[in-house]
This record gives structure tokens, C-alpha cells and sequence, in this order.
């Protein structure tokens, strides 16, 4: 047998794998050394001196082992701890980081996870090449850090020691969601006491089924907003089937289920939040604020109450948000609404902000199954859809000034109680925008219409800068209006993406700054804070740092409440500012109300309220059935719509007490146009309707080819009346006339078609031709008479004279 001798550096012998030791000594030649007798571990070379046997390899293996045994027993006097060399086992992570080894281990495992040391629930850690991680190691160098990352994936509660019966919940829920783990499971139900906060590593929250958190009082009063979990992260994913119940604590009064958004003074990004239901909290189920692009879906929320004095109340609360997608929401029983939506840009009229929601027994005041306040933000637009509201005081508000907002497919049924804070007003509330497809039951009202549109001006040749809240002035219309908003559209050359919301921007040139409150396609909106912006110069963001040329910078104004109808190109003029710029291009955003069906409303199916002029409003293919009065426009003295128009409308009443159609207040409507009212089942005259004289400057109706006019419209006439061409195809009579009265017809022009119907028990109406017109078969300027229960259509077919095309019962009789 030949002798052999192996030297093994000191080096060699603090390696922990057996197979590169072997590796090792199969590439080491013989020596014929003496053995090296008691050697230091880590400071001594070692030689190892034997004779082959028939067993070579054996020899070697038990050689080996011997060193390891000494560097292992070496190393357990060092860190009081180790019990294996591979992949090196600690009590706690407080130990493992305490160990400070001359070369790091692939692998560290724990007895447990972090602080909570529960029987089984040890942790595997891998090197992750960093200096940072879940567990960080400090070399025996002294200078060199090595950072090591959870190797389970998902990281659940219960291995960092929650325990349903409450055991440790708060400490391990709190580890699980700020840990630096990047997918994390909630395995059970735990209570836990409050505010858990997503750190900015998370990415994925999941929940098994069936799992809950309970957010329990915390110690002492609860002021702000107290949200059980709290997303400080982009790309955040929570999903599952995770239930947040407040219970019946004292401190749920100012708590939040989920909040994304102003926790950590950063805009979040492209949140996930599916599968949530929330009960029994006080402010908000799911909370997004400052967000970019929340995606809120399939959220079950139950007794979501406003604490007294408080705010919010609502299942999804969504404010100063781009681009959200709510999906699947259902919601009973809350303070307020299902799903509010505030502050928040869309700026793409195709996409649909929210889809779906149920919302039922909202009864609170104000409350609505869907709200929808977007004052905020310019330009709003985008598509609200299939929403239904069961006994909300309001199913759908939208009280909005200058919205693009397409509401479809509503479904609103209320109980009809008025008066308390129990009862519901009315199906639909909106100010502008659109409302297709819609069904409202049993409502107070059905529709509450307030049109109260903004201009929009796009500015040249501006002088000076104008002041929020100050008067402006049309040079040549005389109109006027109080300056609300006001911004700069700059179109810059490129994608406006890289930007950030909510930053400050300058002008590379101008100097000129504003804060970044919109952005779509290679247009900024930018809130002006000192300066005027100017084409070609370079627009850099404070905080993306991103800068970009703009192409051109164009400043563009609101204004409301204006007294008379501002005009493309004249000079406005500000009252306390005195700047001066042209309207180039005006603009105001419509109310338009689409097809839809209405039932059973015990007060008026239809009201125009609220104008803050100027305004417009259009209603189209409606029908109903209804229990009392019809369409009402109820204008106030200075209220002034610029056009209203009513077309293909049918309206049926059976009863007695109903009123159609009125128009009696103390306003102006510009132009009506009224298209097919169809009034032929209508049965009630109520106290009579009316079109009062004076409050509609110009009338079309049936004097306009292809058009029918306020066919069967009821026209109550109960003073001494001169009809004019807006009445053309209106039925009048005098019902509540209390006297016999004569009313003067208009000038007789061909076109012009008016019916009358005696329908007071003892009075008669005597119809009057105009000047020198004459109704035919009575005398020059004779006025025919109608006793009570007669009726008769006149129509005009030359100039001045009247012929009465249609009769039911009317004896002929005229003034002798």
C-alpha cells in the first residue's frame, strides 16, 4: 500500500459541504508529511497522513468526517446555537443574525418565524446576494453584510404565530403585511386591533376562504381615519375571500376596511383590491384616494355607518382618482352610498368607471346607491352602467356642472315615503351628462334634472391674469358669470405618461409654474400657480423630473351663473383682475336624458329645478305610467334655460289628480321645442296645466314641418289670456277658471293649429280672434263661445282666419 498525506488549508475546513471537500482531495497529490497533532481550527494547516486499504475512498470519507466534526464542534462553541452544518438552524432570527461566519451559508434556518416562536413554524431563509433582506448577517470580517430572503412563499399568518382564538394576531398580521415578503396568505380568522400597514415590498395579499379580520377597539380614543389594512404600495394585489368586520367596538366608528392611497404622502399605482366584504365600519369599506388606475371589484359591504358629526359612510368612497374600475359592488344598509365617486379624471368618454352595483337600503339623507360628485376634476367623462338602487333616498346621483358622464341601464325602485330622512326623493338626481336605459318605480320623483352647465372657454389675445371668483364680462353679449376654474392645456411633443399626477411643473423659459392635476394622450392640465406658460418652451415635472417640449400652452376658464349667452370672439373682461382675452371657442356641456320608462311617482315624474344658467336640457323616448303629475319645469325668478327640448314623450295617468305638463314659474327658457308629446291616455287635469306667458321666448312646435307638437298638451287658462305661436297644437281649457274669460288667439298664419275644451261645470271660455282676424262662420273679430263640456280644434290655413276643423258638441254659437 502506498502511503498518503493531504494538507487542508485552514481555509478548506470552514466550508460546510462534504462534497466539495471531496472534490478536494480528489485532486490533491500524495505527501509523506507527519500528521499534524491538535490543530486550531480556522488558524492551522492540517495534514493528514495514512496508507491506502482496499478501501480507498472509505478512508478518505472517515478522514474527512473527523475534520468536519471538529470544525462543527468548534462552531456550536462559537455561536451557542448551530446544530447542523448544512443549511445552519437557530432558536430565533435574533440568534441567526447574531451569527457572524467567515463565509455565508446558501441557506438559514430558523427554529421560527421572526419574534413569534410557535411550535413548527420555523423559516428557511435564502441568500439573496444584497446586503439587505428578511435576515441580514454580519461576516467574521467585520465589514461585510449578507442579506437573506424568506424562501416559502406564500408567508401565511399563522407561521409568524396568529392563532384564531386571538393568540399573537395583531403582532403576526402586523409582520405579515409590513414584512418585506412579496406575497403574503391570511390563512384564518383573527382579531386583530387595527391599522395594519402593506409595506412598499408587497405585491400579492391573498385570503384562503372564509378568512376575516375583526378589527377590534383600539386602546383609547380613535381620531382620523383608522384603516384596518393600509396599501403603501404599487401593484398591490389583495384577493380572495377576506372578510373585515368592525364589530361592535367603539373605535369602528373611525375606521376604514382597505385604504389605498395618502398613507405614505405618495400617489399609489395600480392597486387590485377583489373579494372583500366589509362590515359593520364606520367610514368606509374600501377607501381610494390619490390613486393611479384602482381596480375595485366584487366588494360585499353591510352597515357602513357615519359616526355622528362624521363623514363618508359608504361601501367604495373613490376620490381624486385616474382612471378607476369599480366592478361588482354590492351594498346594504350604509349611512350613505354604495359607490361614491369624487375628484376623480376619466378622460376617455368609452371607458367605464363603474359596472355593477346593487345597492339597497340606503336611506340616510343625502345617500344614494350610486353618487357621483365630480366638481373636482375638468372634463369628467367616461361610462357609469348597471346599477341597481332598492329603496335609496337617491338611486343615482350625479350633481356634477360640467360632466360627460354616461349613466345606462339603471334600475331604481323606491318605497315613496317623503318627508324623513327614511323616505326617498328621487330615482334619479343629475345635473349633466347623459342617462340611457333607465327604469325608476315608485319614487317621490322620478327624475330630478338640474342643469346646471358651465362655459368653457378656450382663450386668445388674454391680457393679464384673471382671479377665481371674480365677475367676467362679455363686451358684446353684456353677459356675465362668476370665474370658477381655471387651467392651462398644454400639448407637448410625446407621451404625457412618464409624468406624475399632483406634481409641481415649470416652464424652462416662462419660469411659469402649476401643479399637474390631468394628463391624457400628449395634453397636460396644469393648475396655474405664478406665471403664463408659452409654446416651445421646455416643461419639466418637479418630481418625475421628466421634461418635454410643449408644442403649444393655451389657457382655459369656467365660468357659471351667467346672465345672458356669451358669444365666440367677443372680449371678456375681468371685474377685479381687469384681464382681457378673447373667446375662442365656447363650450358647455349638455343634460341629456335618454330613453327610459317611469312608474308610479307620487309627486312629479319629471321636475327641471336648480338652473344655474345658462343651461340646457334634452329629453327623448320616455314613457310612464304614473300616479300623479307629469313633466315640471320649475324655474326661479333669474333662473334661465337656453333651450329645452322634448321629444317623442308618453305620458299615462289614470287618475283625476294628475297635471301633465307645466311650465309656470318665474324664469326663462330661451327656446322649447316640444316633438310627439303624447298625451292621449293622459286622464287627470289635476288643478290644470299651464304654460305661463313670457317664460318661453321662442316655441316650435307644429308650425315646423315633420313635427307634432305639443299635441293634447293641457294649457290651463284662467285669467284673460293672449295665446301666442308657442301654443300652436297646445289644448287649452279652463278648468279652476272660477269665471267666464276670453282669450285672443294668435295673428291667424298658416300652420298654426290650437284646441280648447270647456271642461269648468258653470263657466264658459270665449275664443277671440286676433285684430281684424275672423273665425269662420262668426263675424270680423266675433268670438266663438264654448259652453261647459264643448270642444273644438281651430286651425289657420290662409292669413287671418281661423276654421274650426273639429268639433265635439259645440252648438255653433258665437258673439252676436
Amino acid at each position: 500500500m502506498a502511503g498518503l498525506s493531504i494538507v487542508l488549508s485552514h481555509k478548506a475546513v470552514r466550508r460546510e459541504s462534504f462534497h466539495e471537500l471531496q472534490r478536494m482531495i480528489s485532486h490533491l497529490p500524495a505527501y509523506d508529511q507527519p500528521p499534524t497533532l491538535n490543530p486550531v481550527i480556522g488558524t492551522d494547516d492540517i495534514v493528514l497522513s495514512f496508507y491506502q486499504s482496499d478501501d480507498t475512498v472509505g478512508d478518505i470519507q472517515a478522514a474527512a468526517q473527523g475534520i468536519i466534526d471538529q470544525a462543527q464542534a468548534a462552531a456550536d462553541v462559537a455561536t451557542g446555537a448551530m446544530t447542523t452544518v448544512l443549511d445552519p438552524q437557530f432558536a430565533t432570527k435574533a440568534t441567526a443574525e447574531a451569527f457572524s461566519p467567515p463565509i455565508a451559508p446558501t441557506y438559514i434556518r430558523t427554529a421560527f418565524y421572526d419574534s413569534s416562536q410557535v411550535a413548527g413554524s420555523g423559516a428557511v431563509y435564502r441568500k439573496n446576494g444584497t446586503n439587505v433582506g428578511d435576515l441580514v448577517i454580519m461576516l467574521s470580517d467585520g465589514m461585510t453584510k449578507t442579506g437573506y430572503t424568506l424562501a416559502s412563499t406564500p408567508v401565511t399568518a399563522s407561521m409568524l404565530g396568529a392563532r384564531g382564538n386571538g393568540t399573537n394576531a395583531t403582532a403576526a398580521i402586523s409582520a405579515l403585511l409590513a414584512g418585506s415578503y412579496p406575497h403574503v396568505l391570511i390563512d384564518g380568522s383573527y382579531q386583530t386591533d387595527g391599522n395594519h400597514t402593506i409595506s412598499t415590498a408587497k405585491k400579492r395579499v391573498e385570503c384562503l376562504g372564509g378568512s376575516a379580520l375583526i378589527l377590534r377597539a383600539p386602546v383609547g380614543a380613535v381620531t382620523g381615519h383608522h384603516p384596518v389594512i393600509d396599501i403603501a404600495a404599487d401593484d398591490v394585489l389583495i384577493d380572495g375571500d377576506l372578510t373585515i368586520d368592525g364589530g361592535s367596538h367603539a373605535g369602528y366608528q373611525a375606521s376604514i376596511g382597505i385604504r389605498v392611497g395618502l398613507s405614505t404622502g405618495a400617489r399609489r399605482k395600480r392597486p387590485t383590491i377583489r373579494g372583500v366584504k366589509v362590515r359593520n365600519l364606520g367610514l368606509a369599506g374600501v377607501m381610494a384616494l390619490c390613486v393611479d388606475s384602482p381596480t375595485i371589484e366584487d366588494i360585499d359591504g353591510y352597515n357602513i355607518v357615519t359616526p355622528t358629526g362624521g363623514e363618508f359612510g359608504d361601501t367604495v368612497y373613490v376620490a381624486g382618482v385616474r382612471k378607476p374600475i369599480v366592478r361588482n359592488i354590492r351594498s346594504a344598509k350604509c349611512k350613505r352610498d354604495g359607490v361614491v365617486l369624487t375628484y376623480t379624471g376619466n378622460l376617455n368618454t368609452t371607458d367605464v368607471l363603474v359596472d355593477g352595483v346593487f345597492a339597497d337600503a340606503h336611506l340616510d339623507s343625502p345617500s344614494a346607491g350610486v353618487w357621483v360628485e365630480m366638481t373636482g376634476a375638468r372634463d369628467p367623462r367616461g361610462i357609469i352602467t348597471n346599477v341597481v338602487a332598492n329603496d335609496c333616498l337617491i338611486g343615482v346621483a350625479a350633481t356634477d356642472a360640467n360632466s360627460e358622464i354616461v349613466i345606462s341601464n339603471v334600475k331604481a325602485i323606491g318605497n315613496r315615503l317623503s318627508g324623513s330622512s327614511a323616505g326617498n326623493v328621487f330615482g334619479v338626481q343629475i345635473q349633466s351628462g347623459r342617462l340611457d336605459n333607465w327604469y325608476i318605480d315608485r319614487y317621490n320623483t322620478a327624475l330630478q334634472l338640474e342643469p346646471n352647465g358651465e362655459y368653457q372657454f378656450a382663450l386668445s389675445s388674454q391680457v393679464g391674469s384673471f382671479a377665481i371668483g371674480e365677475t367676467v364680462s362679455g363686451g358684446t353679449s353684456g353677459s356675465t358669470g362668476t370665474l370658477r376654474f381655471q387651467h392651462f392645456e398644454i400639448v407637448i411633443a410625446g407621451s404625457t405618461v412618464e409624468y406624475e399626477l399632483g406634481e409641481t411643473v415649470t416652464g424652462g423659459s416662462s419660469g411659469a409654474t402649476g401643479i399637474l392635476v390631468d394628463f391624457f394622450a400628449n395634453v397636460l392640465r396644469v393648475l396655474p400657480m405664478s406665471g403664463t406658460f408659452q409654446a416651445a418652451e421646455t416643461i419639466t415635472g418637479g418630481t418625475s423630473a421628466i421634461a418635454k417640449t410643449a408644442n403649444s400652452a393655451a389657457r382655459r376658464i369656467y365660468v357659471r351663473g351667467s346672465a345672458g349667452i356669451f358669444r365666440a370672439g367677443e372680449t371678456i373682461t375681468g371685474g377685479t383682475s381687469g384681464a382681457t382675452a378673447v373667446i375662442a371657442a365656447p363650450y358647455q356641456t349638455p343634460l341629456a336624458i335618454g330613453p327610459g320608462t317611469l312608474m308610479n311617482c307620487s309627486t312629479d315624474a319629471i321636475v327641471v329645478a336648480n338652473v344655474v344658467t345658462p343651461a340646457s336640457v334634452s329629453l327623448s323616448g320616455i314613457r310612464g305610467n304614473i300616479q300623479s303629475h307629469g313633466i315640471r319645469f320649475n324655474l326661479s325668478v333669474g333662473q334661465r334655460l337656453r333651450k329645452a327640448s322634448l321629444r317623442d314623450i308618453a305620458l299615462k295617468n289614470p287618475t283625476s289628480i294628475g297635471v301633465a305638463f307645466r311650465v309656470t314659474t318665474g324664469g326663462a327658457i330661451d327656446e322649447m321645442l316640444v316633438d310627439g308629446f303624447d298625451m292621449s291616455e293622459w286622464v287627470g287635469d289635476g288643478t290644470g296645466s299651464s304654460i305661463t306667458a313670457g317664460i318661453v321666448t321662442r316655441f316650435i312646435g307644429g308650425n315646423n314641418p315633420g313635427l307634432q307638437g305639443t299635441l293634447g298638451v293641457p294649457i290651463n287658462l284662467t285669467v284673460n289670456t293672449t295665446l301666442s305661436g308657442l301654443h300652436n297644437r297646445a289644448l287649452c281649457h279652463n278648468n279652476g277658471a272660477g269665471a267666464t274669460w276670453t282669450h285672443t288667439l294668435p295673428p291667424a298664419v298658416p300652420g298654426l293649429r290650437i284646441g280648447f275644451a270647456g271642461v269648468h261645470a258653470t263657466h264658459v271660455m270665449n275664443i277671440e280672434p286676433s285684430g281684424t282676424d275672423t273665425i269662420k262662420g262668426g263675424g270680423a273679430g266675433k268670438y266663438l263661445i264654448l259652453d261647459p263640456g264643448e270642444r273644438v280644434v281651430l286651425e289657420a290655413y290662409t292669413v287671418g282666419m281661423w276654421v274650426v276643423s273639429a268639433a265635439i258638441g259645440w252648438a255653433g254659437d258665437f258673439e252676436l
